[in-house]
């Protein structure tokens, strides 16, 4: 392994946006299997559409989003307190954490596929912001996403 690594750019551009009622990260639930009721639509760019194919076989799908609506200070703290933890303040890692506020603001949320329509998905449990840029959409898979107990 190289000593040194030269950090260079990612580029990514987004495949879509989500649309929901929420216009602040504040306003929005914390995580979107706390707000399954309520629904929300991922819009996907005509160029992507044809990548939506078998989708409406896959009950849940992780978005994998760009937090757009988070401001440089709330961004760059790599110490937040958990939302468990706001009684008494303590401060764990970001990286420990759920947090929204990430240095490099990927997010994700896990929701449940209602619809496809088009280039249009509809879904339940919503906890992202109106316009947040989707960056990818992957299928949730019991056998690999719930990983196996610890004895075996």
């Amino acid at each position: 392994m190289p000593e040194q690594t030269v950090r260079q750019p990612v580029r990514i551009s987004p495949i879509g946006h989500v649309e929901t009622g929420y216009g602040r990260p504040e306003d929005a639930p914390p995580q979107a299997t706390e707000n399954y009721r309520e629904q929300g639509r991922v819009v996907v760019y005509d160029e992507y559409r044809d990548g939506l194919a078998g989708l409406e076989n896959c009950p849940h799908i992780w978005l994998l989003v760009w937090l757009h609506a988070q401001d440089d200070d709330q961004a760059a703290e790599l110490r937040c307190v958990p939302r468990g933890l706001t009684a008494t303040g303590e401060k764990r890692g970001v990286f420990s954490t759920r947090s929204p506020n990430r240095p490099s603001r990927l997010g994700m949320s896990l929701v449940r596929v209602v619809g496809i329509d088009g280039n249009v998905i509809h879904f339940h449990g919503v906890d992202l912001v109106d316009g947040t840029p989707v960056l990818d959409i992957k299928p949730w898979v019991r056998s690999t996403d719930v990983p196996p107990h610890p004895g075996g």
